[in-house]
């Protein structure tokens, strides 16, 4: 450790043993354009406990793909082999024992750095573990990376070093023995850049192995890496001790001048390469044998299996599915509360539209004059809290499932366990602002003030927004935040259309007839019209001498509605929520493997 850390006492535990990673005739082929792309040509190579690598190479060398092979994180595609220890381990324990940071982590906005990680402790360690110890853990892991100013602070408030020294923690919590970086320094000044890799080989010092994807390193940062592995064209070059770089280019005939960065050096001469070139095809060549040379031959020899580690059968997460549940919940809770946009702006948005449009249609509801106006305020009522409730989850869930995607490849936690937890954390909420919003305006609109009405209307409303909000979390999670805007209007606009309201039932022609039985905004308006105007309501006040729509039977006729449907409507309304359920599960589980 450096002086200026040597009076903070740290705790985090050592590694004990050494984990040796080895990697065999890795290739990885993605497809493109209708023709499979190689991006690794059989690569091979050994990543040493106590010391840090820098992985080097051109743009497009294949320095990211190869990290995100060796973490774990691309599974399709993928041939060969990963050794731990002389040893070929199963998917779950290999990701286990694995800690990955990408090059942008992101981050939940709303959490504090402090939270963010007693949340991965709680999430990663065994619930064996104390409290008491977790908390430990947390302090010192705050204190190993200079966190202690920040601490308190909001994720969206740190700066971008202190971003990439939280996304270090959060995988240093669960003490991983190997542990991938992903260009850790990329915007960053230098002085950020090299406090965040000085922690880098702290914790390769400590007993890890620790790889960093390292971008056009300057010749200060490039001391502080004690190995150097450098990737070509999804093939390596060279791989071994930084201070035997230059003399092995030299033998090869590549000579680098007095004073100047050997990054650059080694960069300026990987981009020339050509197949071509016969040079440094034959340094390529000489240096694939020189790597497969060191690997222990009698290992060689019992690997035949070109399944990229196969699944195993033991526990893949550390705790329980209920107690992930109930963290993530928390956590959910906690962001939704201290998100403006989900939290106030939603729930004054409820009010202060509920106080317009009660205003604007003030004391309409019981006078047969107005029946037509009231029908349109019902439906004015079903459009707002559909656009309330779907456009603000879709303009927050986006990011949301970028953390999602991230926490769940690191073992964070299982699908099922997130998904239950973001319906329960958001409901009570979406529930809150849709009953603001209907009592104010059913009261100042003059609808009848009749308990089991207000509790009919008010069933309507809370399934209507209930459904909303899935539909929103649906479009969250398969569309980008620049898409998912217009993908949910314009999906809407049919339904509505079928709705009742902007054309009757009957007036249909038979092709379009049948459309009106999966319309939600049907099922929805026709409750409203029943909870308003069914359910044994005979007649209506009139201000005129004569009003055609006294009766409610004769609204029931012009809007071509059976009586006593409401409960046809409770069950449509409920058979649509439980297929949205459904598909946004399929949806989660879609996004993942869209990012295999």
């Amino acid at each position: 450790m450096s002086a200026d850390k040597s009076s903070i006492q740290i705790t985090i535990p050592l590694i004990h043993g050494s984990t040796n990673l080895q990697f065999q005739n890795i290739t990885y082929q993605v497809r493109h354009q209708k023709e499979q792309k190689l991006l690794l040509k059989n690569i091979s190579g050994t990543f040493r406990t106590g010391r840090l690598t820098a992985i080097l190479g051109p743009s497009g060398a294949g320095k990211s793909t190869l990290l995100n092979v060796l973490s774990g994180f691309k599974t399709q595609g993928v041939s060969g082999n990963i050794i731990i220890n002389n040893e070929i381990i199963d998917r779950q324990r290999y990701r286990q024992l694995v800690a990955y940071t990408a090059q942008d982590v992101t981050l939940l906005p709303n959490i504090t750095l402090r939270e963010n990680l007693h949340y991965a402790a709680d999430l990663k360690l065994s619930s064996k573990v104390s409290q008491l110890h977790k908390i430990k853990i947390v302090n010192d892991v705050i204190a190993l990376l200079g966190l202690q100013k920040c601490a308190h602070n909001q994720s969206q408030k740190l700066s971008g070093g202190e971003k990439k020294r939280l996304s270090i923690g959060l995988e240093l919590v669960s003490n991983p023995q190997i542990m991938f970086f992903d260009e850790p320094t990329s915007g960053l000044d230098s002085v950020s850049s090299y406090q965040v890799i000085s922690y880098m080989k702290d914790l390769a010092r400590q007993g890890r192995c620790v790889i960093s994807v390292i971008h056009q390193p300057s010749s200060e940062l490039l001391e502080l890496f004690d190995d150097i592995y450098v990737v070509v064209d999804g093939r390596c070059m060279y791989q071994g001790s930084l201070d035997d770089l230059i003399s092995t280019f030299a033998e090869a005939g590549f000579h680098c001048p007095p004073y100047y960065n050997r990054a650059d050096f080694v960069l300026k001469i990987a981009s020339q390469y050509d197949s071509n070139c016969s040079e440094i095809e034959k340094f390529m060549v000489k240096s694939e044998k020189s790597v497969s040379a060191t690997m222990d031959v009698g290992i060689q020899q019992e690997l035949n299996s070109t399944e990229f580690l196969v699944k195993g059968r033991g526990p893949q997460y550390p705790i329980s599915w209920w107690n992930q549940f109930t963290i993530l919940t928390r956590r959910t809770t906690l962001g939704t509360i201290r998100n403006p946009a989900l939290m106030g702006l939603r729930f004054f948005g409820h009010v202060l539209f509920g106080l317009t449009i009660g205003f604007v249609f003030y004391n309409i509801g019981n006078d047969a004059s107005k029946v037509l106006s009231n029908i349109s305020l019902l439906i004015a009522f079903l459009m707002f809290i559909t656009f309330a409730n779907a456009m603000t989850v879709i303009l927050t869930f986006p990011l949301e499932m970028a953390v999602f995607v991230r926490e769940h490849k690191s073992n964070y936690y299982c699908i099922s366990a997130y998904y239950f937890s973001k319906l329960v954390a958001d409901f009570p909420w979406m529930l809150a602002g849709v009953t603001a919003f209907q009592l104010i305006m059913y009261y100042l609109s003059g609808q009848l003030n009749e308990t089991d009405r207000i509790i009919m209307f008010w069933g309507i409303c809370a399934l209507f927004g209930w459904l909303s909000q899935v539909y929103g979390l649906i479009a969250g999670c398969l569309f980008s935040i620049q898409v998912s805007p217009f993908i949910v209007p314009a999906s809407i606009i049919p339904a509505l259309l079928f709705s009742g309201f902007f054309i009757r039932y009957n007036e249909l022609l038979d092709f379009f007839k049948p459309l009106t039985l999966v319309s939600y905004f049907r099922y929805g308006f026709e409750g409203l019209v029943q909870a308003t105007y069914g359910h044994n309501r005979t007649e209506l006040g009139c201000e005129e001498i004569f009003c055609y729509y006294r009766k409610t039977s004769k609204i029931l006729e012009a809007l071509h509605m059976e009586p006593n449907r409401y409960w046809t409507d409770v069950v449509g309304l409920g058979i649509w929520i439980l297929f949205l359920h459904f598909v946004l599960y399929l949806s989660l589980r879609l996004r993942l493997r869209w990012n295999r």
